[in-house]
């Protein structure tokens, strides 16, 4: 977390006093380092450097403008997986020709909307979704460029959840079969053949699995070649993982999983397709939340938050972990307590660290902060328990400014409404 730095007492985001942000803003909110997300960018970029590479955001690991806007700016593509998603990453300026559609479930109408964006090209991951395709293409007069997300069978990610290459997953078609509708693709008039597409998972930080995995792409790609499609671009997916369990970065293995792509593509001359979302945007964002109560038990002590599951789903959705620390950084750091940290949501599994050493003279009003959220934080929040949405908040240097309102109950009410028999008392 460079751009998080404790400077005496207060925590710091770049050169701005996070303490001050909450004088303005209610809590719990989310606050991003611009500075961070153009650091990790350059960085990945750089290393990149000397093979041909689109670096295609993955659009549902945080999805605001603003930083769709960041990333634009910085050179990135994007990896959508709705109409959605699209619309706000051409609206943040990202070009069409950097963009892959993934996903298993691609509406009639999401297929067309993507087709009048002449997007770079659309992962196809059944053979029924690539006659919708085609049909809808031939209704335009249109051509979809198309890769097969190939399922090559291999186990990786950090928890069975974000695990996406397994033969039992949903995703992709195996490769026994992507050979025979590779053959009926070429052979559809609106449809153009120009990759190979594959993801195994998230959070991964061992290189065995994407070794396996892109020496499979790699010699599947050349059988295609062999048999006369033109295969232009190789999609490998995300996955690259972060340390959640402490400060420490992972440039080594970042540059580990660089070697890899360049000494098995750089003699393809293809595009080479990358879709990170966690690397680029997890330490770049802290959620800032307030304590309501302590409450003690026999057996545990607990401290009650205002920011729940609702907003951050990670630790009850996947056992994920994230560090909680005090905003206000404590001078003496032995006499603590273990809490089990939980938010205000009416649901056993609302628990945000089952431990965190805490000071065990922290009381009501105190503010924490939950780091490495930058990633599927907000974009998983809900408003489970008619909770207000979270608002967020970017800082650059000394400057910050909320870059998505709090949403709150009335907003939302605007859009329900009260059916006519209920009207009468």
């Amino acid at each position: 977390m460079k751009y998080f730095k404790y400077k005496g007492k207060n925590l710091f985001c770049e050169k701005k006093r996070v303490l001050d942000i909450c004088k303005n803003i209610e809590t719990p909110f989310y606050l991003y380092s611009y500075n961070s997300i153009v650091n990790n960018f350059s960085k990945l970029k750089k290393a990149l450097k000397g093979i041909n590479a689109i670096i295609a955001f993955s659009v549902k690991a945080n999805s605001n403008l603003s930083i769709l806007k960041t990333l634009a700016k910085c050179g990135a593509g994007a990896d959508i997986v709705s109409m959605g998603e699209l619309k706000k990453a051409l609206e943040a300026g990202i070009p069409n020709n950097k963009i892959v559609y993934s996903g298993v479930g691609k509406s009639k109408e999401e297929m067309a909307f993507a087709l009048e964006n002449k997007i770079e090209q659309f992962n196809v991951e059944s053979l029924e979704e690539l006659y919708t395709l085609s049909s809808i293409a031939k209704k335009k007069n249109n051509l979809a460029k198309i890769a097969l997300r190939i399922n090559p069978d291999i186990i990786a990610g950090g928890h069975p959840k974000i695990s996406t290459g397994k033969k039992t997953d949903k995703f992709g078609i195996s490769i026994n079969d992507a050979h025979k509708i590779y053959d009926l693709a070429k052979n559809l008039k609106n449809i153009k053949v120009v990759g190979v597409d594959i993801h195994i998972g998230s959070q991964i930080l061992k290189i065995l699995p994407f070794k396996r995995a892109f020496k499979k792409v790699l010699s599947f790609s050349n059988d295609l070649e062999k048999k006369g499609h033109n295969i232009k671009n190789i999609d490998i997916g995300g996955g690259i993982g972060v340390n959640y369990s402490n400060d420490k970065d992972i440039d080594s293995f970042l540059y580990e999983y660089v070697d890899l792509i360049k000494n098995t593509f750089i003699k393809s001359n293809k595009t080479i397709i990358l879709e990170p979302g966690r690397y680029l945007l997890a330490n770049c964002g802290i959620l800032v939340t307030k304590v309501l109560f302590k409450k003690y038990s026999e057996n545990k002590n607990f401290l009650i938050l205002d920011a729940g599951m609702n907003n951050l789903m990670r630790p009850a959705l996947y056992d994920a972990k994230h560090i909680i620390k005090p905003l206000i950084k404590e001078v003496q750091t032995n006499d603590c307590l273990d809490y089990e940290v939980v938010g205000p949501i009416c649901e056993t599994a609302d628990i945000l660290s089952k431990e965190s050493h805490l000071a065990k003279n922290i009381s009501q009003g105190d503010y924490l902060f939950i780091d490495k959220v930058g990633a599927y934080g907000s974009a998983m929040s809900s408003c489970y328990n008619s909770k207000d949405l979270a608002s967020e908040i970017l800082v650059k240097d000394e400057k910050f400014y909320e870059i998505k309102k709090r949403i709150k109950t009335e907003d939302l009410t605007k859009f329900e409404s009260i059916a006519p028999w209920l009207r009468k008392n």
